[in-house]
């Protein structure tokens, strides 16, 4: 074999060699350590001969309260960032910088989308800017994640109904008041 042949097959040998590795590497990656049994140092290498046994995990008690579903889901309080950013919403809206408001409430939204409190915030800026097209609809969203906070989806259908009113759909508004309760 010649020295350019010798060199192919090296270098075919040496890209195998790495694939395998890099293969190894990444299943190493991979491998999902247990949270009852402790990975580490301590538990993988041991000085005696017979490691110990780990101890037996706790038995798992379960829940007697049935599984959640949609109507039982609470309204997520809001995050620190989250609170901040409403609570300057707020102070905007009371000053009637609704444009303010907005940016505000929009922030928060992205940081906890599913805030079925801060969907409702945004549909009240949104009336204060006269967009009842939109009011109509995040209190449509606020209603669906609110889960079980009556208070929370009476005051968007109160608010719907004011909504209505003003786009001048009386039965909606009908509707709506008859919804809240």
């Amino acid at each position: 074999m010649n020295k350019r042949g010798h060199g192919l097959l090296w270098h075919s040998a040496c890209n195998f060699g790495l694939l395998i590795v890099v293969t190894l590497f990444l299943h190493g990656c991979a491998v999902k350590h247990s949270v009852d049994s402790p990975v580490g140092p301590a538990s993988v290498f041991r000085s005696s001969p017979t490691p110990a046994p780990y101890p037996a995990p706790a038995p798992v008690i379960p829940d007697p309260s049935p599984p959640p579903n949609r109507e039982s889901v609470p309204v997520a309080e809001e995050g620190k960032a989250a609170g901040t950013l409403l609570a300057s919403a707020r102070q905007s809206v009371r000053s009637g910088q609704f444009s303010q408001a907005e940016m505000m409430l929009e922030r928060a939204l992205r940081l906890e989308p599913r805030n079925a409190r801060l969907w409702h915030e945004m549909a009240q800026v949104k009336y204060g800017q006269n967009n009842y097209g939109q009011v109509v609809q995040f209190c449509i969203k606020s209603n669906s994640l609110a889960g079980k906070d009556y208070g929370l989806i009476q005051q968007n259908w109160l608010l719907m109904e004011k909504a209505y009113l003003q786009l001048g759909e009386p039965e909606k508004a009908r509707r709506a008041r008859i919804k809240s309760g």
